[in-house]
């Protein structure tokens, strides 16, 4: 019974060194992207891309090595705030989400436009892909609540304009 736990100890104590080291691998490749200004940036009108309509205004932007995507941000006005969501890539697939949902401040009991907090944050780490279910998984890091935007039902969804950007 004693050896049976040290097991069960030494066996998680492994797994949860690998899953962090998996995610600091991942952000240390997403601070190289954003930080190397040698990325072709191209941006585009979210709703001619999708053939939607955000009243707001909403903004498609790639960043490029020669061909290859590595960034993709879509970025959403509204009349309460801004939501944003980035996916980084790595040789075509997705490795991380964020989503980012930014609230106006009030003032004098009054909007104020000229301030935005962040309400919410999701950090959406791909840590490993299902051929059986042909599906991402997951490691998901939240931080504050969500007052507009709703979650999604299947994470999967969040990489959904992929589908759209491959080709620009």
């Amino acid at each position: 019974m004693k050896y049976n736990l040290l097991i069960i100890l030494i066996t998680f104590t492994f797994l949860s060194y690998s899953q962090n080291k998996l995610t600091n691998d991942i952000d240390n490749y997403t601070e190289s992207i954003n930080s190397n200004p040698k990325l072709k940036l191209s941006e585009y009108d979210w709703n001619t891309i999708t053939k939607t309509h955000i009243d707001h205004g909403a903004t498609l932007r790639i960043w490029k090595t020669k061909k290859q995507i590595v960034k993709v941000e879509e970025q959403f006005a509204a009349s309460y705030g801004r939501y944003t969501r980035i996916i980084y890539l790595k040789n075509n697939k997705p490795i991380k989400g964020i989503e980012i949902e930014e609230n106006f401040g009030f003032k004098n009991n009054k909007i104020d436009y000229t301030h935005l907090n962040t309400q919410f944050k999701a950090q959406v780490y791909v840590t490993g892909y299902n051929d059986l279910i042909d599906e991402y998984e997951f490691e998901t890091i939240e931080e504050g609540q969500r007052n507009a935007t709703h979650p999604y039902c299947d994470l999967n969804s969040l990489f959904s304009i992929l589908d759209k950007v491959t080709d620009l």
